[in-house]
């Protein structure tokens, strides 16, 4: 499934922070993604959230926070 999000995004390949999240996700419910701005937080945090996704649940699945409006607009 990431594979296939990664091409319609047309993102050729992740960054090392990147990979190291998914691979956190895949141990842990909760991540911690510290990093500057412009390192590919985003997708770090999201990527995972992709494969966890039930598309035959309803409801609150995830939930992301974020510590301004600013940024949940962007995100």
């Amino acid at each position: 499934m990431i594979q296939k999000v990664l091409e319609n995004l047309k993102i050729s390949s992740l960054n090392e922070m990147q990979i190291a999240s998914i691979e956190a996700a895949k141990k842990a419910n909760d991540v911690v993604l510290l990093s500057p701005t412009g390192s590919g937080k985003t997708l770090g945090f999201l990527l995972p959230l992709l494969t966890q996704m039930d598309k035959n649940k309803t409801g609150v699945q995830a939930l992301v926070l974020v510590p301004s409006r600013e940024l949940g607009l962007q995100i």
